[in-house]
Order: C-alpha cells, then sequence, then structure tokens
C-alpha cells in the first residue's frame, strides 16, 4: 500500500497505481462515464474484465442493480454491442445499442465480448475539470481507455489541459476523489512530469539544453530548432535540393481538433478557423446552421446554443425546430388567406392550428380549442385536456399502454387501488411514462355550441310560455259571454220562491178558484 500526504486522504492498493503507468500509453480504446458507472469498449472475457475494474478501483456491476437502468440505457444510447456485468455464479452481459433497449443476458464465461461495465464508489469519482475558455481537456484512464462525453470519471484519470494552437499543456491533473494537479509525489506516474521527477522535493527536472516550462511539468525544447540549424525558419524544412526551403503542411497531422474548426495551412504555420455554417463566439466555433433554416428568419443563442425563435403570437413547432405555428390557447384568431374578390370573411379560406375548430361569427374568423375529453370518451381511467390536444392518466397500480389503455402492473392489488380511491373520491392523476399529448380529429361537439344550444332552448321555452298565456286568455273571454238562458231547456219551468205569512196564505187561496169549481156563466 501506498499512503499520500494528509490533504489527499486516500489509501490506494499498490496494484491500482500499477495500473496507472500505463496512463501515457497510447488510448486506443475509449470509455464513457454516467455518474458512478462507467462503459469500458474493448474485448474481453468476463476474468479480464474483472480484474480491469478491480485495477481501476471498481467492480462490475451486478445485474440485479435496477437503480443503474438509466444510467446503462444512457451509457448505451449510440454504442452497439454486448457488455459484461456481475451475475454472480453465472457469466452475466448487457446487451444495447442505437434504438434498441437495454436488455440482461447469460453468456458463457469463456466468450469475448465488446467491453464490461464498472462502477465506483461515488466518493472517489471526480467531476470535469474547470479551465479556462478556449482549452481543450482530454481524459485518459489508467488501462489506456480515451473518456469521451461525460461529466464523471473513474479514480486514475489523467486530465491534460491544453490552450488551443499551443505545442505544451497548460497543465495535468490526476482524479483521486478529487483533482490533483501536477507535479505530485513522485511515487505515483514520475509526479507527472514528461522527463523525470525530482523524489526529494516531488518537483521535475529537465535534460541538459532544456528548461522547465511554466507549466512546471514539460520540458521546453531549444530555442534553435533543427531547421533553424540547417538554414530553414520554423514552419519551413528543407527541400529535397538540399539548398533551399519549403513550407510544412501543418494541417496534414489535423490540429484544428474543437467542434467546427478547420485547418488553413499560411507560409510558415497555420490558422484554425470556423468552417461555413459556424462564427467565432469567446474563442469557440458556434453552430449557426439552423438560423438560415427558421421560417421567421429569427434565431437567438438560448442556453449556449442557436435556436429559431417565431413572431409575436407563433410558437415553435415541436415535430420541426425550424418552423412555427400559432401559439393558440383556449381560442385565437383564425389565419385567413386574402381574397380581393369575396368581400366577406365567411367566404373566405381560414385555417385552424391542429385539434382546433373554426368559427365564423360576424366577419370574425375564431379557433376555439377541442375539448377532446368531454367531447368523447377518449381515456379508460383519466383524460386531461390540453391546448391543442388531450393526456391520458392511469390510477395507482396501472401504466399506460399506448395512448389511452390503462393496464394493470403485475404485483399491484385491488385493494391499493380502492384505497386510493376511497382517500379523496376521485384520485390524482399519475402519468404514465408515455402519457404524451395526442393529435386528434376535431370533435363533434365544441364548448361554444354547446352555449348556443342552451340559448336557443331558453328562447324556445318561453315563446312556448308566451303562446300558452294567449290562449288562455282568449278561453276566459269566450267563457265570459255565455247566459243563463242559453243553457235553459224549452220545457222546463222556472219558480220563483218567496217569504208569506198565514194572512197572506188565507187570502190567495180564498181568492183563487177551485179547479174542480164549477165556472159560473
Amino acid at each position: 500500500m501506498l499512503f499520500f500526504s494528509a490533504s489527499m486522504n486516500l489509501i490506494t492498493p499498490t496494484l491500482f497505481f500499477c495500473g496507472l503507468f500505463l496512463q501515457e500509453a497510447a488510448a486506443s480504446q475509449r470509455a464513457r462515464c454516467s455518474g458512478d458507472l462507467c462503459l469500458f469498449q474493448r474485448s474481453a472475457g468476463f476474468n479480464a474484465a474483472e480484474r480491469a475494474c478491480q485495477e481501476s478501483g471498481g467492480q462490475l456491476v451486478q445485474s440485479g442493480a435496477v437503480g443503474q437502468m438509466t444510467a446503462l440505457k444512457r451509457l448505451t444510447i449510440d454504442v452497439s454491442g454486448t457488455f459484461w456485468l456481475h451475475g454472480g455464479p453465472n457469466c452475466t452481459a448487457v446487451s444495447g445499442g442505437r434504438g434498441r433497449n437495454v436488455t440482461v443476458l447469460s453468456e458463457p464465461c469463456r466468450s469475448t465480448l465488446d467491453g464490461f461495465l464498472c462502477l465506483y464508489d461515488p466518493s472517489s469519482v471526480c467531476s470535469a475539470v474547470q479551465s479556462a475558455g478556449g482549452n481543450f481537456v482530454t481524459y485518459s484512464t489508467s488501462g489506456g481507455f480515451v473518456v469521451l462525453d461525460s461529466e464523471t470519471f473513474p479514480p486514475g484519470t489523467l486530465a491534460l489541459v491544453v490552450p488551443r494552437n499551443a505545442h505544451y499543456p497548460d497543465s495535468k491533473y490526476l482524479c483521486l476523489s478529487h483533482w490533483l494537479q501536477a507535479p505530485w509525489t513522485c511515487e505515483v506516474l514520475e509526479g507527472g512530469c514528461d522527463h523525470e521527477c525530482n523524489k526529494t522535493a516531488n518537483t521535475c527536472m529537465c535534460p541538459p539544453a532544456h528548461s522547465l516550462h511554466h507549466n512546471n511539468i514539460s520540458c521546453a525544447e531549444p530555442t534553435v530548432v533543427p531547421s533553424e540549424i540547417q538554414g530553414c525558419p520554423r514552419g519551413y524544412k528543407l527541400a529535397a535540393d538540399g539548398r533551399s526551403c519549403e513550407d510544412v503542411n501543418e494541417c496534414a497531422d489535423d490540429p484544428c481538433i474543437e467542434e467546427g474548426e478547420h485547418c488553413v495551412n499560411l507560409d510558415g504555420g497555420y490558422d484554425c478557423r470556423c468552417a461555413d455554417d459556424f462564427i467565432e463566439e469567446d474563442g469557440r466555433c458556434v453552430n449557426i446552421s439552423i438560423c438560415s433554416l427558421c421560417e421567421h428568419m429569427k434565431c437567438d443563442k438560448i442556453s449556449g446554443v442557436y435556436q429559431c425563435v417565431c413572431n409575436e403570437g407563433f410558437r415553435v413547432s415541436p415535430r420541426d425546430p425550424t418552423m412555427c405555428e400559432r401559439d393558440c390557447q383556449r381560442e385565437c384568431p383564425a389565419i385567413c388567406n386574402p381574397n380581393p374578390d369575396l368581400e366577406k370573411k365567411d367566404m373566405q379560406q381560414c385555417f385552424c392550428p391542429d385539434n382546433y375548430i373554426l368559427d365564423i361569427r360576424e366577419g370574425t374568423a375564431t379557433c376555439y380549442d377541442i375539448d377532446e375529453c368531454e367531447a368523447q370518451a377518449m381515456c379508460d381511467h383519466q383524460c386531461e385536456n390540453l391546448f391543442g390536444g388531450f393526456r391520458c392518466t392511469c390510477r395507482k397500480g396501472y401504466t399506460l399502454q399506448g395512448k389511452e389503455k390503462c393496464v394493470r402492473l403485475q404485483g399491484a392489488s385491488e385493494e391499493e387501488e380502492g384505497e386510493e380511491e376511497e382517500a379523496s373520491g376521485s384520485p390524482p392523476p399519475i402519468l404514465a411514462p408515455a402519457s404524451t399529448p395526442i393529435s386528434l380529429q376535431p370533435a363533434a361537439v365544441p364548448s361554444y355550441v354547446k352555449t348556443g344550444s342552451v340559448l336557443g332552448i331558453t328562447v324556445f321555452l318561453g315563446l312556448c310560455v308566451v303562446l300558452l298565456v294567449c290562449v288562455v286568455r282568449t278561453a276566459a273571454r269566450r267563457c265570459g259571454r255565455l247566459t243563463l238562458n242559453s243553457l235553459k231547456p224549452r220545457d222546463i219551468d222556472i219558480f220563483y220562491l218567496q217569504q208569506i205569512t198565514t194572512e197572506t196564505y188565507k187570502r190567495l187561496s180564498f181568492d183563487k178558484p177551485f179547479k174542480n169549481e164549477p165556472q159560473r156563466v
């Protein structure tokens, strides 16, 4: 075991540092890291892969580590192949690649696969080196791998910071749970020195006629180069005739390695310039090719990347980043083709965004959002209306299959679903991974049509009430003109009763002759 200074606070096995000496070799293999997980691309058997992981301070990823699946997908998104995992008594591997899902499978231990996946202690990995703008940083591991497209780096990684168009690096760092700048202790990689390390002072030394560069690790070449000794200045070489000098084509070695750069050879030198569709900003070439394709001819730099921008009232289309579409919420004006031959707008051609319906009233064309959730049953469980679409979600214990169907998850019990439904009566929507807005044809009953229907029904009922009142009043007038005479039958006598006394009765009785009394002549 080797012990470092207290500032390093790290004890590392000797085997680990032996592996570090491979650092200076040409790295032909590639590696990519995400968090504490790294993918190494080098053909190897299971035993060799396991040994390489251990020598770099890690171990093969356990095949049952479900939490690592997201990182595995990210690491293999554009890398095809099969890579070793640690699967216990049996040898396990993971297969993935461009456009494919990550699959765990068993492989014979004697097989040779495309690489392996190592897991490290999260406290031992390092984040990217912070360097000044214009510097280029390369990362290489103890096993001779070049680490690309990564935000974290395994222990033992060397980081070399090289300024633009510079012959010597600006600095060198070693990852040991944090970045340690060279020169460090001479026992590890000669202190990071290019030539020799002074073990007494832990500083770098140079051979005769060379001087220590201001980076404290490189040895500067003599001020007079061989071509100048032969009479040719820097950037030129002795021609075949042995008497004249000719220009050196530095671009043949591809010295311009930044994105968007191309090399231009000059007399006695070269220049790294930005390629077509790139512009120089802060010493770097930035891609602006999309700006020439923008529909509204507007382009802004957003989060360091140039993107198309649309005019007011429009937004960038999610289907094509160069096209613009109406930014319509619940309603918005329609786009109409002007036609001087047609005076009325309802005779013109007007258009609405997808999932909006056109309504023309009093010469005004308006687009209304369609409430797909209310117009028809779109989802198995919950339906959320969105401006220009809708989204289906499922209750707890279910997952979204396709765009609308909810399927019960394996192992989910009915009791769990029942408990959630009893708790609120209407459980909050649980968004499934595939629950995205869906395009739909316009529905038959938009919201504004329902409002017009209610108004029409109200007017109709009012007219019915007025008509009923008129009928009742007419009937009442006719009934008022009826008399008793019209109801009296012809053969019925009418008798009137009056109160009489005894005297009156006697008088009337004597005055009235009896019917059986004979008439006097």
